[in-house]
């Protein structure tokens, strides 16, 4: 329950307001969004900087930013450059995330355990679960066949 700044529960608005924010959801949401920004600053970094300098002798646009390349149209200009900058990007980022989701499913199958032994069957006649020692359904008291041996 949401407790207020004088001791006493809060109400109404408030409270949800409060149960909401303080959720571990919201918070982990908001770390993530927070350094996916910083890892988005970076990638354009390495585009502008590194990526692309070394692209402009190949796309002959030596000497020129090659974000404000574009084809002039009246008083305006389609900015290719601009725009395909951003597809960079947004390929650069596309696969580190598919790099960084990959690694963790792999870090979780190594994680995971065989399942436990089922310790209960169901019934052939009501379809009850039971335990798998038992020789009587106790939901329709059929006498069943034993599928474990007994110590």
């Amino acid at each position: 329950m949401a407790v207020g700044r004088n001791g006493r529960r809060a109400t109404g608005f408030l409270r949800d307001f409060q149960e909401f924010a303080l959720k571990g959801n919201v918070i982990d949401l908001a770390i993530g969004v927070i350094i996916g920004l910083a890892f988005g600053k970076i990638v354009t970094s390495l585009t502008q900087d590194i990526i692309m300098p070394l692209l402009n002798p190949v796309l002959a646009l030596a000497g020129t930013d090659w974000r404000g390349f574009g084809i002039p149209i009246g008083k305006g200009k389609i900015a290719l450059g601009s725009f395909l900058g951003s597809i960079l990007d947004f390929l650069i980022i596309a696969f580190a995330l598919y790099l960084a989701i990959r690694a963790i499913a792999r870090f979780k199958r190594k994680e995971q355990i065989d399942p436990p032994a089922p310790t209960e069957k169901e019934c052939p006649h009501c379809l009850e679960k039971i335990p798998l020692a038992a020789t009587r359904c106790r939901a329709c008291t059929s006498q069943l066949s034993p599928t474990v041996e007994r110590l």
